[in-house]
Order: structure tokens, then C-alpha cells, then sequence
């Protein structure tokens, strides 16, 4: 489990700190709602404290209504700083033709793994393995196309903390 699996359950009584624990800033907010709980820094710990505390839940709302300026300020600084690293990486890499030919390789790879699956029989003691390859192969591919057209899930994430909007 980890600190945005909790966001939802956070989110029920104080909706700001919850967005913001699913955010970049999760882990530092994530061990200051446990210090507010008054339990071990762990998201298991909180999501625990949380369902079996019914107090938990307006502790917090009155943590978020006490602090929900320096959380906003917190996770947007955060998400700041991970849009700029990712901006630098394009920049820095502009003039060199390797994140490209990655992409084409990554791209050539999946295709023929593609292939390979609708075109082949893979044995039944190899299928866990050739699945598990394949998903990989698709995520590392997925990463490497949204290196060059971004995302826009950050900045719809950055919105909605400045707006307060869940």
C-alpha cells in the first residue's frame, strides 16, 4: 500500500490534503497526517487508524482546515519541481538523436513482440513469463512516447490543487 492508495480515504474529510496526498508531495503530507494520527509513519498505519477511529477523520479535517494553505503551497511546489525536471530532460536532449532511436527501437520491439504473440503459440509454463516481458515492454514503450508529447494528467493535478477541486 502506499500514500496514494490512502488519497481516497483521506479525501472523504479533507478533500485537499487527499489530493495532495496522491500528488507528488504524498510522502511528506502522508507523514504528517501520521503524526496527526498519532501513528506509525506507514500509509497501512493510517488507513488503519482511519477505519477503525472514527475521531480520525475530523482530525484531520481540522489539520487540513488549520494547514490548507501550506499543503496547497507544499504539493504545488512539488509538482513544480517535477515539471521542470521533466521539462530540463526535453531541453538537455533536444540535439541528440538517441531518445528518438529509443523510442523507434521500443516502438519496433513492441510491434514485433505484437506479432509474435497473435503469431506464435507460447508453451503454457512460459506464459506468466512472456506476458509479464510483454506488459513491460508496453509500459517502458508508454513512458518513452509520453517523454516527447508530455501529459497532461500533471497539469490537470496542478489545476486542481490551486483550485481546490477534487
Amino acid at each position: 500500500m502506499d500514500w496514494k492508495a490512502i488519497s481516497q480515504l483521506v479525501g472523504k474529510a479533507a478533500p485537499v490534503l487527499g489530493t495532495a496526498l496522491g500528488g507528488p508531495a504524498g510522502t511528506v503530507l502522508g507523514s504528517m497526517v501520521a503524526n496527526v494520527l498519532g501513528v506509525e509513519d506507514t500509509p497501512t498505519a493510517v488507513a488503519s487508524a482511519i477505519k477503525n477511529n472514527p475521531e480520525a477523520l475530523i482530525s484531520l479535517k481540522q489539520f487540513e482546515r488549520k494547514n490548507e494553505q501550506q499543503i496547497r503551497e507544499m504539493a504545488f511546489r512539488t509538482l513544480q519541481v517535477e515539471l521542470n525536471d521533466k521539462a530540463n530532460a526535453r531541453a538537455s536532449h533536444k540535439d541528440s538523436n538517441m531518445p528518438a532511436i529509443i523510442v523507434w527501437l521500443l516502438t519496433a520491439i513492441v510491434a514485433g513482440l505484437l506479432f509474435a504473440l497473435f503469431k506464435f503459440e507460447i508453451p503454457d509454463s512460459n506464459q506468466d513469463v512472456a506476458f509479464y516481458l510483454f506488459g513491460q515492454a508496453v509500459t517502458l514503450w508508454a513512458a518513452s512516447i509520453t517523454y516527447w508529447v508530455g501529459t497532461t494528467r500533471s497539469s490537470a493535478d496542478k489545476n486542481r490543487l490551486m483550485t481546490g477541486r477534487r
